[in-house]
């Protein structure tokens, strides 16, 4: 996607240097005519042309050379922290050859359209022209207008992508997660453990631990669990009422430990029955809760408080249902909430010494990472633990799409800018070929609204154009992105009716400078130039 992002970009600066090529070669005709009236050759001509793009390209090169290096570090800042290797990036030589070559290439290809073109003037007719005129061919005035258009089209199948990337990314942030992530410390830890006794011995001191966190200023709620939101480390076929044979038709669900007041401390609702208490020990009846999402596929239209569940997670006991919790998005924002079975952490040991301790604070929570720390050390030195947030966390589950919006976006702003340079250049080179027309008009009466609207409208036909080419094609284009859409379609209509209008004002106000400024033509100064 970015590759396509980038080449989509590539082009559009490549049509508009030509287009600029192209309006330069076409205001030196005169020049041009008279350097082959005393002798210059076609290929001499042609070979000047291509040395001055070819100057420019290595100028902007080494310019391209210094915005690689900030940019790439700048992109390094920005990407997700999870991509390997990503600190080594850098400006790789191979890299930096290639695209310095494509650059050379780009400029000879699209630097020698013009030159051949401009080659192939009449020396009567440009010989003609007066010094400060030069003339304007039919074929040179189509072919920018058609290069314009190519561009604004190109940028609206990048605007459009990056338009439908950005509401994916607005309606993945506002989706309802299940929880409530705001001022929750999570402290992720790990206690060793080699076999059952040690592992309820893990057990014990987070029991102890939880005990202590408690008593902490500015700490309302605290709790541990084995899958944080976004997290999900175990699943499973479960049963219902008994221990069966694993079919291709079993149920599956995701497997959580959890100690009491996990669900409070992460704003997880308790919809009914019960929560996990002291009681729920390892000689215990063993205990289960599950979410809406498994009352609903598991129970339809019953009450599962008082049922038997069985899924196998480290013990061959049947569990009792004695709550229903609301729904998490356990494997993310982007991701409808899976079927659920949630068991007490004193009865599943061994899968419960890896727990992350998430604690409810108030605003000034980042306070209580040094007093939790101590908390952790009075207990044990030997256990490893590492702070962090529940919305950083969510952050790194939205990280990805948000440097591929990010980039997208950043892409589809340079090709806009390039795009409406374009539709100014035009507008700009036609109101200087036609200040004489401009000023015999405004002469026999034309006035400054007359000459404004005249402009203006070269201006959005070509937007117009370039408008409807653009939307058939990101129409075909935006496909390429819709497996990376969340609740939003490739074709939605209000991003193209964005996309329309945003490049209908930004055509407009690119126009409207040159066209303003033919509208302050003075007629007697114009036509004295004929």
């Amino acid at each position: 996607l970015l590759l396509g992002a980038v080449a989509l970009v590539l082009l559009i600066g490549c049509a508009n240097v030509a287009n600029l090529l192209l309006a330069r070669a076409t205001a030196r005709t005169r020049e041009i005519a008279i350097r082959a009236a005393v002798g210059a050759s076609r290929g001499r001509i042609v070979r000047q042309l291509i040395v001055e793009s070819m100057v420019l390209a290595l100028m902007a090169g080494a310019a391209g050379l210094l915005l690689a290096k900030w940019g790439s570090d700048a992109l390094v800042a920005l990407a997700p922290g999870n991509v390997p290797r990503l600190a080594e990036s850098g400006i790789d030589g191979w890299v930096l050859a290639f695209t310095l070559g494509l650059s050379v290439a780009a400029s000879l290809l699209f630097g020698l359209a013009p030159a051949l073109q401009i080659s192939r003037v009449d020396l009567n007719e440009a010989l003609k022209q007066g010094a400060g005129r030069s003339m304007a061919g039919g074929k040179a005035v189509r072919t920018r207008a058609a290069l314009v258009v190519v561009e604004v089209a190109l940028s609206v199948v990048l605007l459009a992508s990056a338009g439908l990337l950005i509401r994916s990314f607005a309606a993945l942030h506002n989706v309802a997660l299940g929880f409530r992530p705001e001022h929750v410390l999570v402290m992720q830890s790990d206690v060793p453990s080699a076999d059952l006794g040690s592992a309820r011995r893990a057990t014990r001191f987070y029991k102890d631990l939880l005990a202590d966190l408690a008593t902490l200023p500015g700490v309302s709620a605290a709790g541990g669990t084995r899958n944080t939101p976004g997290t999900v480390f175990s699943d499973g076929s479960y049963f219902i009422d008994r221990v069966g044979v694993l079919t291709p038709s079993t149920p599956n669900a995701v497997l959580s430990v959890v100690t009491p007041g996990a669900f409070a401390a992460l704003g997880i609702p308790l919809k009914r029955g019960r929560d996990f208490n002291a009681g729920d020990t390892y000689d215990a009846p063993f205990t289960a809760i599950i979410n809406e999402a498994l009352a609903r596929k598991s129970f339809p239209g019953q009450d599962p408080l008082g049922r038997l569940i069985y899924c196998g997670l480290d013990s061959e006991k049947i569990m009792k249902i004695v709550g229903v919790v609301g729904d998490v998005r356990q494997y993310g924002p982007a991701v409808e909430p899976a079927p659920e079975i949630v068991m007490p952490y004193e009865q599943h040991p061994q899968t419960a010494t890896a727990l992350s301790i998430v604690v409810r604070a108030s605003a000034a929570g980042g306070a209580l990472w040094g007093p939790m720390q101590s908390k952790v050390r009075a207990r044990s030195a030997e256990v490893p633990v590492k702070f962090t947030s529940m919305e950083e966390l969510l952050a790194e589950n939205t990280a990805a799409p948000r440097f591929r919006t990010l980039l997208l976006g950043i892409f589809a702003a340079i090709a806009v800018c390039l795009a409406m340079a374009g539709v100014y250049g035009v507008v700009a080179y036609t109101v200087g070929q036609r200040a004489g027309e401009i000023g015999l008009r405004m002469a026999l009466g034309a006035d400054t609204g007359d000459v404004l609207r005249l402009i203006l409208r070269q201006g959005i036909a070509l937007t117009g154009i370039g408008l409807a080419v653009g939307l058939i094609a990101a129409l075909a284009a935006t496909r390429v992105v819709a497996s990376m859409l969340f609740e939003v379609k490739a074709s939605d209509p209000a991003t193209y009716i964005g996309v329309a209008l945003l490049l209908g004002i930004v055509s407009l106000a690119a126009s409207y400078i040159p066209a303003r400024r033919a509208a302050r033509v003075d007629p007697v100064s114009a036509l004295r130039q004929d």
